[in-house]
């Protein structure tokens, strides 16, 4: 019996307790938070990590280039025997019916370099601003990422937020048919049978939106997902209503800002520096190198007798075996392409450093826009909280109107209307200021929004 009775009370436990790991609420994740699950899951991220670990090993490929390099040649097959070591090879595989041996030549060739005119330290350095390239387009998609990402949280909060309003309008709109039915009871002069019909609209109008609603946060949310692989449902912190938003710094600062932190004019002054190091390494192309060679070779046949004599003037092509070393003056003579190939590479050069010009010039459009963009939406913030306050006051004063029978469904619907459109507007305009303040982030490239306001 009590064995009976401590396992109902396991059961118990076990059963409560799976219950409440089922129904527990999600965790709450701040921007912060989802921006850092950003940087670690995000595929756009990871993707270009890549290209910044290929780019390392192209900085360790020209870093080892004075290592030796070597060559293996092997060859290997059957020939006709032979017992006359004055038969050329003709003679030897005019006789191809007799018998057979095999013939077999190993050749390992290597060399590294003594003085190549500076081309390997330029190409060295080449690969530096390579690998210093890489890793600034991982900081640009990091800022991209932190966008799409800032933006999809503040838009999550936006669509709870308008989730909140609806709820506040289905009350009024329940209160009103409640009133509305009151005042039926009571025999009122005031209500008209068409009172219901609005009422009814009203109703079907908030139900459509509700639709709408639900279907821009569910994109949000799965939007959020995307690079911080958070699973859906996902709690994010309420809205903050406070009007008073920090300002931003005066326009001259934040394009100060963006002078020193923009991404794109970082990568073009090293693409300016990769294409005037190119362009005089196709230069140095024109000078020799000077290599250490060298050459390991075994040559043996059972098909063909070997020399007796083997010297300066006189070698066995068949077997054998040696090793050689010397100097060597590499120098690859193609004027014509190399005078063009110089051209090109000059060229390159030249055309980079216009670009960099016309990306300078163009900044402070991009930058100014965007700025005045962020100022308008952060009056438009204490515009709308006055015309939400005025619309509230619209409402109750129409509400208790028709409490007291003495106004009409048509203009309380009004008022209410009216007001959830001001509060939507404002919680819209809240929503515009801190998504324009994390596009001019990612404009001017700083690494925090706050860079960009007055403390």
């Amino acid at each position: 019996m009590r064995l009976k009775f401590f396992c109902l009370i396991w059961m118990v436990i076990l059963f409560c307790g799976i219950g409440s790991v089922g129904y527990a609420d999600p965790e709450i994740i701040t921007l912060e938070r989802a921006c850092e699950l950003a940087r670690e899951n995000s595929p756009q991220i990871r993707a270009q990590k890549y290209d910044l670990e290929s780019a390392e090993a192209r900085l360790s490929e020209a870093k080892y280039y004075w290592a030796p390099k070597f060559e293996l040649k092997s060859q290997f097959g059957p020939m006709p025997k032979t017992t006359d070591i004055t038969d050329s090879e003709d003679d030897i595989w005019s006789r191809a019916g007799g018998s057979w041996g095999f013939t077999t030549r190993n050749y390992l060739d290597f060399w590294f370099p003594i003085f190549t005119s500076t081309k390997v330290y330029h190409t060295h350095e080449l690969a530096k601003i390579g690998l210093q390239v890489e890793a600034l387009r991982v900081e640009n998609e990091r800022l991209n990422v932190e966008y799409d990402v800032s933006r999809a949280y503040i838009g999550l909060q936006l669509a709870n937020a308008a989730n909140d309003v609806l709820k506040e309008a289905e009350g009024y709109v329940e209160r009103i048919e409640k009133e509305y039915a009151k005042l039926v009871d009571q025999g009122s002069t005031e209500v008209k049978e068409t009172d219901q019909y609005r009422i009814d609209i009203a109703k079907a109008n908030l139900y459509r939106l509700r639709n709408t609603l639900e279907a821009k946060r569910d994109y949000a949310a799965r939007a959020l997902s995307v690079h911080t692989k958070l699973t859906l449902p996902i709690a994010v912190e309420e809205m903050d209503f406070d009007r008073n938003q920090p300002e931003l710094k005066p326009y001259e600062d934040v394009l100060a800002l963006a002078r020193e932190h923009r991404g794109d004019l970082k990568l073009l002054a090293e693409a300016e520096a990769a294409a005037a190091l190119e362009s005089k390494i196709e230069w140095l192309n024109w000078w020799p190198d000077l290599v250490v060679a060298g050459e390991v070779y075994y040559k043996y046949s059972n098909a063909v007798p070997k020399l007796d004599t083997d010297n300066f003037f006189l070698k066995d092509s068949y077997n054998g075996r040696g090793f050689a070393i010397g100097f060597m003056l590499r120098w690859n003579l193609d004027p014509v392409r190399q005078v063009f190939r110089v051209r090109q590479a000059d060229a390159k050069a030249e055309k980079m450093r216009a670009q960099r010009e016309l990306a300078i010039s163009g900044i402070e459009l991009e930058v100014s826009e965007q700025y005045q963009t962020a100022v308008n939406h952060l009056s438009n913030i204490e515009i709308t909280h006055k015309s939400r306050r005025s619309a509230k006051r619209f409402l109750t004063h129409e509400l208790l109107a028709y409490e007291a029978g003495e106004g009409n469904v048509n203009e309380l619907v009004s008022s209410l209307t009216t007001y959830i459109e001001q509060r939507s507007m404002y919680l819209q305009a809240l929503h515009d200021y801190r998504t324009a303040l994390v596009k001019l982030q990612k404009i001017t490239g700083v690494s925090d929004v706050s860079e960009l306001l007055i403390q």
